[in-house]
């Protein structure tokens, strides 16, 4: 016997045909009980009370009926009775003494026989036809005098308290079901900012407007991203400020090695610890630039295209090719200097490993991407996150911070981030390595 399933599920595949936001699945909350109650009501209704409603009209009907009869079998008056059958009774008469019963009349499986016809098989002891359009009930009885033809309105069989009911409890339902919507969506409204705030946060913007309001619970978790958001910043403030300090201290002795190493005669030893302190110095330099890497900056307007074609300029030459498939014109909003920095890192490590390169933009709805394949030896899928970690370098051929400390790319990779995107390493169709940067509109 197979091994039913831990959990089953059957609304499952219902899911996708909800709506996805907080809003939209209240409303169905707010919706489905009324529906229910509307439907549950509506049975109540017109299965009791409106069946209770036509067998009494359908009883005076049949009555008046009756008693029209009687009149016109016991008096040759019919002048007379029809003016008191249509004052008294609002019946409208015709007797053809001569007249035939017609072969066609209300189906006896009919809803309205169930009704009307039975009311009338108990008051009447003659044969009778009933027919009924839009406006009025025909009604014709044989009997001694001929046939007697009986019109009334159809109004007399249908209740008016039916339809006002319906009107009111589906005007009722509709007016709640709005004033609902209307508090739903202020109770909605501090989710929405506090959401909106933490999308800014990530992006690296500042946030000056946002005050936690609303429900306890709601104002509860925009305390909490507040106190989150200062205690990141103190940390991140904290340990950029210990780096920059360090790194800043260390130029001075660094500087006065450099001096004493200038004055002293030219040797093997003094070459070899020259270069040393060069690269302690390049070492130095990068963790300045990487401390000020995460410094705020305002976000404004930049012409990208320009921006590419500035940057790839200044690398173009005869060993190193750069091919560009971008717009015309694009303007985002960037941290100019950071996104920079970011860009010229990534163009150095691919003029260092590579001859040629193709770069390429493209925009969507919401986002943008730039996107650079190069034709060099490549990453292996293993190293592409490790790369990105501050101070690793790799042991292979292609080192992407080669001379440097391997901040390159992780000075790359917070200045995305900063923006609210993301970086990424993939194979390259020309053989190297494809960096992908993707960054909101």
């Amino acid at each position: 016997m197979p091994k039913l399933k831990r959990y089953f599920r059957p609304w499952r595949p219902f899911k996708r045909f909800l709506p996805k936001s907080l809003f939209g699945r209240t409303l169905i909350i707010l919706v489905t009980p009324l529906i229910c109650m509307q439907v549950v009501l509506g049975y109540i209704f017109f299965d009791r009370h409106t069946e209770t409603i036509l067998r009494l009209l359908s009883d005076t009907i049949a009555g008046d009926i009756a008693l029209v009869v009687h009149w016109v079998e016991r008096d040759d008056d019919f002048k007379r009775i029809h003016a008191l059958a249509q004052q008294n009774l609002s019946l409208h008469l015709v007797l053809e003494p001569n007249g035939k019963m017609p072969k066609t009349g209300l189906h006896r499986n009919s809803w309205l026989y169930q009704f009307l016809g039975e009311a009338l098989d108990q008051k009447l002891q003659s044969p009778y036809y009933v027919r009924m359009d839009n406006n009025f009930i025909y009604i014709s009885v044989l009997n001694s005098k001929g046939l007697l033809k009986v019109t009334l309105s159809r109004k007399r069989l249908f209740s008016r308290t039916t339809p006002l009911v319906f009107i009111w409890t589906t005007g009722s339902a509709i007016l709640l079901f709005l004033v609902a919507s209307l508090f739903m969506r202020n109770q909605i409204r501090p989710i929405r900012r506090l959401a909106q705030a933490a999308e800014s946060f990530g992006k690296g913007d500042e946030i000056v407007s946002f005050k936690p309001e609303g429900a306890t619970e709601v104002r509860q978790a925009g305390f909490a991203f507040q106190m989150m958001r200062d205690r990141l910043r103190r940390q991140l403030a904290d340990r950029l400020e210990m780096l920059a300090g360090v790194s800043h201290d260390l130029r001075t002795p660094l500087t006065r090695m450099k001096l004493q190493l200038a004055l002293m005669p030219e040797n093997l030893d003094q070459q070899a610890l020259s270069q040393d302190v060069q690269i302690m110095k390049q070492m130095v330099e990068g963790f300045l630039t990487y401390a000020r890497g995460a410094g705020e900056e305002e976000i404004k307007q930049v012409d990208l295209v320009g921006l590419i074609n500035e940057l790839t300029q200044q690398f173009k030459d005869e060993s190193f090719q750069v091919a560009l498939e971008i717009p015309a014109d694009l303007v985002v909003s960037l941290k100019s200097g950071l996104f920079t920095r970011c860009l010229t890192n990534l163009l150095e490590n691919a003029k260092k490993y590579s001859h040629t390169l193709h770069l390429q933009v493209q925009t969507s709805q919401h986002y943008w991407q730039l996107i650079m394949d190069d034709d060099g030896p490549g990453i292996s899928p293993q190293e592409r996150e490790n790369v990105f970690r501050p101070f690793y370098r790799l042991d292979s051929a292609r080192n992407l911070d080669q001379g440097g400390v391997g901040l390159g790319l992780s000075i790359a990779r917070d200045a995305i981030r900063s923006h609210g995107g993301q970086i990424y390493l993939r194979s390259s169709p020309l053989g190297g390595t494809r960096v992908v940067i993707q960054l909101p509109l």
